[in-house]
């Protein structure tokens, strides 16, 4: 076991920096250049000696690779270094992402809660007219955009229906307010979760054992959680890593969207103003959650299936 995350704790270095330097390379190349963005907006002015001076403070005026390797050193020391507004960027992802792991954690619980459950029942009522509302349903809902839904939800509670009076902010994952973004973001997992949970059980009914137990007499209830739910829950488990990425990419939009000072805010703020060290910073944090997330399922799998090993 020690050796094996041994081994994938060193192969997460080198995917850090092939990440980071993909995104660094489109930041360099990509269309845009920051600098002349920011003096237009904040002195309305396009002198091109003080942008080349800015740039040069930046060291946004070296090679690539000098660039690269530079970030690198610093990224090493724990320095994410500092936007083009000059402000540092650590500071403000320390304030941002424990409220984005509180949105993302309490959406994940409600994708478990609601998303089981109903793969349960269309399992167990597999191509019925329940099977087909359940995961066509789902299904709809995760193909309608989030920046589409969310202001439709918005005007439909806060507006007409008035159950909610205020539908952006964020004061913790137990205000009212928090609901409607936690629902939004559960709704991309949840199709998946639903699925497989079906998949797995669909496949769990079929062997040998479960037959045997409805042959001892046991009811239903047992036999599902007893037999089927163990050995069904393991698709789910392995689908974790696509779990936390809808989570990731979900709140991108919706922090955007329901103005919380969060991860997904602070990403597309940067995105908007072409500012490369942010968005290296934030590509790395998103990255990492989603390489951790799988290490974590390699992890716990032998734990749950007791005939996989690590090696």
């Amino acid at each position: 076991m020690l050796s094996y995350l041994g081994r994938r704790m060193l192969v997460i270095i080198p995917t850090m920096v092939v990440v980071l330097f993909v995104v660094f390379v489109l930041c360099f190349y990509g269309p845009g250049d920051p600098i002349k963005l920011r003096f237009y907006m904040e002195y309305n002015t396009w002198d091109l000696t003080r942008i080349n001076i800015e740039r040069h403070n930046f060291g946004l005026d070296r090679p690539l690779l000098v660039q690269f390797g530079d970030y690198l050193v610093k990224f090493a020391r724990g320095d994410f270094g500092v936007d083009f507004a000059r402000n540092p960027i650590g500071p403000r992802l320390q304030v941002a992402i424990p409220v984005s792991i509180q949105l993302g954690l309490a959406a994940a619980v409600l994708v478990f809660l609601i998303g089981v459950p109903l793969g349960i029942v269309a399992a167990l009522r597999s191509n019925t007219t329940t099977d087909y509302l359940i995961v066509g349903g789902t299904l709809v809902l995760r193909t309608i955009p989030v920046f589409v839904l969310a202001p439709l939800l918005m005007i439909l509670f806060v507006l007409e229906l008035k159950v909610l009076k205020v539908g952006w902010g964020w004061r913790g994952p137990f205000q009212v307010q928090s609901i409607l973004p936690i629902i939004l973001m559960a709704l991309g997992p949840l199709a998946v979760v639903i699925r497989q949970t079906r998949a797995g059980i669909l496949e769990v009914l079929s062997q040998d054992y479960v037959r045997t137990a409805r042959a001892k007499g046991l009811t239903n209830r047992l036999i599902v959680l007893r037999h089927i739910m163990p050995n069904a829950m393991l698709p789910v488990i392995t689908s974790f890593g696509l779990i936390v990425e809808g989570l990731v990419i979900g709140s991108v939009f919706l922090e955007r969207v329901f103005a919380i000072p969060g991860f997904g805010n602070i990403t597309t703020t940067a995105i908007q103003s072409r500012d490369f060290p942010t968005i290296l910073a934030c590509t790395m944090f998103s990255s990492l959650a989603i390489i951790l997330s799988n290490l974590l399922v390699d992890v716990l799998y032998p734990f749950l299936d007791p005939r996989v090993t690590l090696e």
